[in-house]
């Protein structure tokens, strides 16, 4: 298990070259926790803003907040689906409200991390990535990349009649959902990030200001750095500059969080945020 503090984060949203931001996030703490939701709207179809701040404030709400005593794995697991099914009524009640619209749909992110470690569950392509201990190395990918069509069945969709896929019928459907209750180890000093796929670019081999630079062995020394010293608010400032020259493709929301501690050749340099909120909600749509 490990004991290192989890206060360490920030977040960050553009439009890029779209003409409605329809992304949305939070990161709340509770107690020696933070949770961390990102939803991305499918843009393809309609009220994806009110479908992705639906998402994330329902997740909220039914995901709870965790008590500081330990619980097991199997609690994380309803927990984390607790959460997905208040995403879901969420976005289910915004329609019945009017505020949506039929065949609304997103994706879906969300990660808890405390001293333990970190668990998750998603849906959809909004990404969950971790840095390597050594600067080095790209960082990993956590969660799998479901629906590279940006497909509806590979998000959360709410409809005012029934869905039917199969033999299903339901106002809203899940599909590929990635579990992980956990914990996963986190070792002190790692990067921890979710994205919607807007951040994809940047680890696309060959993107003009990305980490993966074709023809390179070792990635730039701006992102060695980034990966591997800079605080959350740095990181993002440097990923948002990257997108904002000309590699952004779509909107782009990010969450990060630097686990504190740990040996580099930067740590006498390292800087923490130290004015995170303890809940930031980042949409279009009023939370």
């Amino acid at each position: 298990m490990s004991t290192i503090p989890m206060a360490d984060v920030a977040a960050f949203q553009i439009l890029g070259p779209r003409r409605r931001q329809e992304d949305a996030a939070l990161h709340v703490r509770h107690g020696r926790g933070r949770l961390l939701v990102v939803a991305d709207g499918m843009g393809g179809e309609p009220a994806g803003d009110v479908a992705s701040m639906s998402a994330i404030l329902g997740f909220e709400k039914g995901f709870g907040a965790p008590p500081d005593e330990p619980e097991d794995n199997m609690r994380w697991a309803f927990r984390f689906m607790d959460g997905l099914r208040g995403a879901l009524d969420g976005m289910a009640e915004a329609l019945a409200r009017g505020d949506g619209a039929d065949g609304m749909a997103t994706t879906l992110a969300a990660v808890w991390i405390d001293p333990d470690g970190m668990r998750w569950l998603s849906v959809g392509d909004s990404g969950i990535w971790m840095s390597h201990v050594v600067g080095e190395y790209a960082p990993t990918r956590l969660n799998g990349r479901h629906g590279e069509g940006n497909r509806v069945d590979s998000g959360l969709i709410a409809k005012a009649g029934p869905f039917r896929a199969g033999s299903l019928e339901a106002q809203f459907c899940v599909t590929e959902i990635d579990l992980h209750p956990g914990p996963l180890d986190v070792s002190p000093g790692r990067l921890i990030f979710v994205g919607s796929d807007g951040m994809d670019v940047l680890e696309h081999v060959g993107t003009r200001g990305g980490w993966m630079q074709r023809g390179q062995a070792r990635m730039p020394a701006e992102w060695r750095q980034a990966f591997y010293d800079m605080n959350p608010k740095d990181f993002l400032a440097h990923v948002e500059s990257v997108l904002t020259a000309g590699a952004a493709a779509d909107n782009t929301t990010a969450i990060a969080l630097r686990t504190l501690g740990g040996r580099n050749k930067w740590a006498g340099e390292y800087v923490p945020v130290s004015d995170a909120p303890d809940r930031e909600v980042l949409g279009s749509v009023s939370a």
